[in-house]
């Protein structure tokens, strides 16, 4: 009988010492499973996005044909 109250003993002991351990640790795994949760969705964004096929001379000369329309507009030309 002695043995099994030992043994209780230890093992209260162990689980006592082990608590504390364990509330201390809980916000780290916390944000492990953030960071987890996070590179989860950069990397569906980063399978969602397409090739771009188009070159920046054909952006620019968008953007000045706009321009040039508005300001014709805008000054009745």
């Amino acid at each position: 009988m002695g043995a099994v109250l030992e043994k209780r003993k230890r093992r209260i002991q162990y689980i006592n010492g082990d608590v504390p351990l364990l509330k201390s640790v809980q916000p780290e795994v916390s944000q492990m499973e953030d960071i987890a949760y996070w590179r989860t969705l950069a990397k569906n964004l980063d399978s969602s996005v397409l090739g771009n096929d188009i070159t920046m001379q054909e952006i620019v000369d968008e953007v000045n044909a706009v321009r040039r329309e508005r300001y014709e507009k805008q000054n009745g030309i």
